[in-house]
C-alpha cells in the first residue's frame, strides 16, 4: 500500500484557498488510487520548534549513536517512509510560511532522511513524487523560491525522483477572477493526475 503524506501548511485552515487546492490534489489521487494511506499532518497543530544549540547538542548524540526512537525522529521518519508527499503552503515573501521551515530543520537528519558520501549527499527517503502547491494573492513569476528550495532539497538531498508545482496566482489582484483562476488550478491538478 502506498503512503501519501500531506503536510498541511495552510495558514488559514479552513479559509485557506491553498488548502482547497490540496483537497482538489488529494480527493483526485484517491480516487486514482484507492489503496493509498493518506497521512495528513497539520504543521500549525505540531509542536515543532526551531533548532536552538541546546536542541542541535542533544539531536546530534543520537544521531552518533544511530539512536532514532526519540520522538524528536518521528517526522523525519514518517516522511522517509512516504511514498508521495504533498506540501500545502501560501506563498509569503517570495517563499513559503515559516512553519514549513522548521518542519524542514526537523526532519532533514543525517543517517535518517539523508547521508554524506564521498561523492556528495544521497537521500534515504522512499519518496517516489514531492507535489508543492500553493497560492499567491499577487504574482510569483521568476520568484517561486518556495518550490525550488522544496525541489532542491527533496531531489539533491532527500533522494525525490520527481517533483511538480500548481500554483493560483494574482488571486487579490483588482480586475482578476480569483474564483476562475483557482477552477483553473484545479483542473491543471486534475489533468496532471490522468
Amino acid at each position: 500500500m502506498k503512503k501519501l503524506l500531506f503536510l498541511d501548511a495552510c495558514i488559514r485552515g479552513e479559509d485557506s484557498r491553498t488548502r482547497q487546492l490540496c483537497e482538489t490534489y488529494l480527493e483526485t489521487y484517491l480516487e486514482k488510487n484507492p489503496d493509498t494511506q493518506v497521512i495528513s499532518v497539520s504543521l500549525i497543530d505540531q509542536d515543532i520548534a526551531p533548532l536552538t544549540y541546546e536542541r542541535i547538542k542533544e539531536r546530534d548524540g543520537y544521531i552518533a549513536a544511530k539512536d532514532f526512537d526519540h520522538p524528536m525522529f518521528d517526522l523525519a521518519k514518517q516522511l522517509k517512509e512516504a511514498d508521495v508527499v504533498v506540501v500545502g503552503t501560501p506563498y509569503y515573501d517570495f517563499s513559503f510560511a515559516s512553519v514549513l521551515k522548521v518542519y524542514v530543520e526537523n526532519i532533514v537528519v543525517c543517517d535518517l532522511t539523508f547521508e554524506s558520501t564521498e561523492t556528495g549527499l544521497s537521500g534515504l527517503c522512499n519518496g517516489e513524487k514531492l507535489v508543492y502547491i500553493t497560492t499567491a494573492g499577487g504574482s510569483m513569476t521568476g520568484k517561486n523560491y518556495g518550490y525550488e528550495y522544496m525541489d532542491g532539497l527533496a531531489r539533491d538531498m532527500l533522494g525525490f525522483r520527481e517533483t511538480e508545482c500548481f500554483k493560483a496566482e494574482m488571486l487579490d489582484v483588482v480586475g482578476f477572477d480569483a474564483d476562475a483562476i483557482l477552477e483553473e488550478t484545479k483542473a491543471q491538478i486534475r489533468a496532471s493526475l490522468e
